[in-house]
């Protein structure tokens, strides 16, 4: 080695040294104007010029929209029964495989209680092809396809608001529905696998042969656990293992850290969101935060971190942790970061994380000798409405300014990795829209583009409801989707990608 590389790596390890010797930086994402929509115009019926020219943009391409005002709507969406004009499709999850779009309905607003699936080929001019709808006394909001098998799974949630009304003495059929949808215009039902009945479904995620489901699997169960269910052969999906949080099962005592809040009420227990990569389960369980399984056994889920950060957080009414995403950047290696984000309406609101795991990669986690040591190293936030506090009153002030305290969701919502650069980061925000964040040093992430989608602002909303992203393996194009009843609309991104992948966790 020569002196001058003794010297560069000297040089190296210092600056590493002397960022982890820092608290984690919060970065703060840049306040956009939102385009004013004039008074004399609905934003649930604009033209695609105007849906571009009301949009706040940069470094995106806009290059579709759809309402997707389709019949299967609910009276609510179609205003019969209330004031006001109709609105279009509000939608959750979205995947697009070979120019075919699927889209899980959303039901706060209640615009949509089923799957449309879409011929997507031509963003301008996209067009629906068929729906299935949720099971009687459910919304299925969220779903995966298996691309090669032509396999659509989705999950049936049991709420009592659904449209699709149970007869006398019926209870809502909670669970996990497998469609065959090589015929996108016309999907066949292959089989369904239960929870516990009127139970809750939510996030899910799905690898070529298993399903990871949030599931109340079992009336036992408080809230939503984890259901593996093996769909090698779609006909008789059969589930093969569960798990939950200790607390959750009845009898059951929660540990001291899943007890109260910082406010001293109850804390939210829940697997919320599910992300699966290299026989490993990055689930995010509210206020229990980030818990990692090791799922190379599907029968016997095995816990190897926990990532619990409430309290000294808050969770607010629907529970903290909304997604654990891990940071892949050599294929089949275990990540060293993973990017958190929270999902909080109440004051402070949701921001997110970036925590190092490269602790996990160590065998003595793997065998369990020791806990795996987990660490934050940089936090995201928005800065207008959550960075101000009422020495006064000792307590945040969430707001606009001159707006009433709580009419914004300024919240993270759902992030999303360009395949093309680990270090590019797309993070869906509810009101502050899709926000570009580059994480190649993820000690200091900086955001750069961002797309605010016209104010899709619904009966008794106030705001755009951004919800979900996703991009398609084959063209890159990106496709976001409102749950207000604002639709789809389909984007390419045209900012600098990252060249370098994120720096590795430290330790």
């Amino acid at each position: 080695m020569t002196p001058g590389s003794e010297l560069k790596l000297w040089l190296s390890a210092a600056c590493l040294a002397a960022m982890l010797s820092m608290p984690a930086a919060a970065q703060i994402a840049p306040q956009v104007e939102n385009v004013p929509i004039p008074a004399n115009r609905d934003s649930f019926n604009l033209s695609f010029a105007e849906i571009k020219s009301l949009s706040s943009v940069k470094d995106f391409e806009i290059l579709g929209h759809s309402y997707f005002k389709v019949p299967e709507r609910t009276a609510w969406a179609k205003a019969e029964g209330r004031s006001g004009t109709e609105v279009g499709s509000g939608f959750n999850t979205v995947r697009v495989y070979d120019g075919i779009a699927y889209l899980a309905g959303y039901s706060f607003p209640q615009t949509l209680y089923g799957i449309l699936i879409a011929d997507v080929r031509d963003p301008a001019n996209m067009k629906p092809l068929s729906f299935i709808p949720c099971n009687p006394g459910a919304r299925c909001a969220y779903l995966r396809v298996n691309r090669q098998k032509h396999i659509l799974m989705f999950g049936h949630d049991a709420e009592a608001a659904s449209p699709n009304k149970l007869k006398p003495g019926e209870v809502a059929r909670s669970g996990w529905s497998f469609y065959d949808v090589a015929d996108p215009a016309h999907p066949k039902e292959l089989s369904f696998v239960a929870a516990a009945p009127g139970g809750k479904t939510h996030g899910m995620d799905a690898d070529d042969r298993y399903v990871y489901g949030c599931s109340q699997y079992s009336s036992d169960l408080s809230r939503e656990g984890l259901q593996i269910i093996d769909y090698s052969d779609p006909v008789h999906a059969t589930t093969v293992g569960t798990w939950h949080v200790q607390g959750m099962s009845k009898g059951e005592e929660y540990g001291p850290l899943d007890r109260a809040g910082p406010d001293g009420k109850p804390q939210l227990i829940q697997c919320h969101e599910i992300v699966y990569y290299n026989d490993r389960l990055y689930l995010a369980w509210r206020d229990a935060g980030m818990q990692i399984l090791d799922v190379k056994d599907r029968s016997k889920p095995a816990l190897l971190g926990t990532y619990d950060y409430v309290p000294p957080f808050h969770g607010g009414f629907l529970g903290a942790a909304h997604t654990a995403a891990p940071v892949v950047v050599d294929p089949g290696q275990n990540p060293n970061l993973v990017v958190m984000t929270d999902e909080i309406f109440d004051c402070p609101n949701g921001f997110g994380r970036i925590v190092d795991v490269s602790d996990m990669n160590n065998p003595d986690v793997i065998a369990k000798k020791r806990s795996a040591n987990l660490q934050t190293i940089a936090t995201f936030r928005v800065p207008h409405v959550q960075d101000v506090f009422d020495y006064a009153k000792k307590e945040f002030y969430c707001a606009a300014p001159g707006g009433p305290a709580g009419s914004l969701s300024n919240t993270t919502h759902l992030p999303w990795f360009d395949q093309r650069s680990s270090s590019l980061v797309y993070v869906t925000w509810y009101d502050e829209g899709v926000r570009v964040m580059d994480i190649s040093n993820p000690f200091a992430p900086r955001f750069t583009g961002y797309f605010l989608s016209p104010r899709f602002a619904g009966p008794g909303k106030a705001d755009r409801e951004t919800r979900e992203i996703f991009q398609d393996p084959d063209t890159n194009l990106l496709y976001v989707t409102d749950g207000n009843g604002g639709g789809l609309t389909v984007l390419r991104y045209t900012g600098p990608i990252p060249k370098n992948p994120p720096l590795p966790g430290a330790r």
